[in-house]
């Protein structure tokens, strides 16, 4: 099950946002999810179809808006993972959610959660780990994911009594980077999460930023998204190495492919759609993202042009 039940029409439930973007008017957009917030591409693209919306309507008789949005307005974000964010749209207490899981995305559709969904962009996991590498995993082998899982689930065996033990650190919180490590540890045939416990698999339950701190301070492997990555503070990445970086090839288990979903009895349905409308439009919201950079790097890539099914 994707979500909790959807209620139609239900009220307002009221989450108190993360961010809000926008000088002045009533919040009209609500839009949950993860990394993205965090990495700041969120509050550009809130901000850029704020402004574009504005320039548009601004000037036309109410009746020509679209139907229920204001000018001036403001949208917000929602901080909440994957999993979350379907729950968030069920209970309207957003209006669209970003999302990184394609079945899940497809059953909260069939339960009436969502009735749209677009390609937003892609971002890419990594997998990092500290630059003293006890696992001895090779950097900028040919070697698949899995067999670096692999080799980090042996040796964290191996030294689990010793004075330098392998861990792993999970975020387990049905986030989109847990449901892609658990994946991956699943296809090598290993559940660490099931008993008996792997004292190595450290389960450390925070948003991305959060979570990467801690494998920095404590010199853990663990997988991470590329927004977060080139957006958290230099001195935390400068204790990892990256040793596996997901591409755009649709088979790369580090791909990691956001979807907008618009949802089905939202209180602001106009204007998500419109949003929606202008976040896939190549020049509106997928120039922002071709062009959204931190540091210099950019972190993501556009969306493919055609919604797989």
């Amino acid at each position: 099950m994707a979500s909790v039940k959807v209620i139609p029409n239900a009220p307002l439930h009221h989450v108190e946002p993360t961010e809000i973007y926008g000088v002045e008017g009533p919040i009209t957009l609500r839009i949950a999810t993860g990394g993205a917030g965090q990495s700041g591409l969120l509050r550009t693209l809130a901000e850029a179809f704020i402004n574009d919306f504005s320039q548009q309507y601004s000037s036309l008789p109410e009746l020509w808006r679209p139907p229920g949005c204001v000018i001036p307005f403001r949208a917000c974000w929602i901080a909440s993972d994957t999993s979350a964010s379907f729950n968030n749209l069920a209970l309207n207490a957003a209006d669209v959610s970003i999302t990184y899981h394609a079945t899940a995305e497809k059953i909260a559709m069939g339960q009436g959660v969502a009735d749209r969904r677009e390609n937003a962009w892609r971002d890419h996991f990594m997998l990092v780990g500290p630059k003293s590498n006890p696992a001895k995993l090779p950097v900028g082998s040919q070697q698949t994911v899995y067999d670096l899982f692999a080799q980090i689930f042996c040796a964290a065996v191996e030294t689990s009594n010793g004075m330098h033990p392998v861990r792993y650190l999970t975020r387990f919180d049905k986030s989109a980077s847990n449901i892609c490590e658990s994946k991956i540890w699943i296809t090598i045939g290993q559940a660490p999460w099931s008993h008996p416990y792997s004292t190595w698999y450290h389960q450390y339950i925070d948003f991305p930023f959060q979570s990467l701190r801690i494998a920095s301070k404590l010199a853990e492997y663990t997988l991470v998204d590329r927004g977060t990555w080139y957006s958290i503070e230099e001195d935390v990445t400068d204790s990892l190495e990256i040793f596996a970086e997901g591409t755009d090839d649709k088979d790369d288990p580090l791909l990691n492919s956001a979807h907008a979903l618009v949802g089905a009895f939202g209180a602001n349905k106009a204007m998500a759609t419109a949003f929606v409308d202008w976040l896939i439009k190549p020049d509106g919201g997928q120039k922002i993202i071709k062009e959204f950079a931190v540091k210099g790097h950019v972190l993501y890539t556009t969306a493919p042009e055609r919604l797989e099914a």
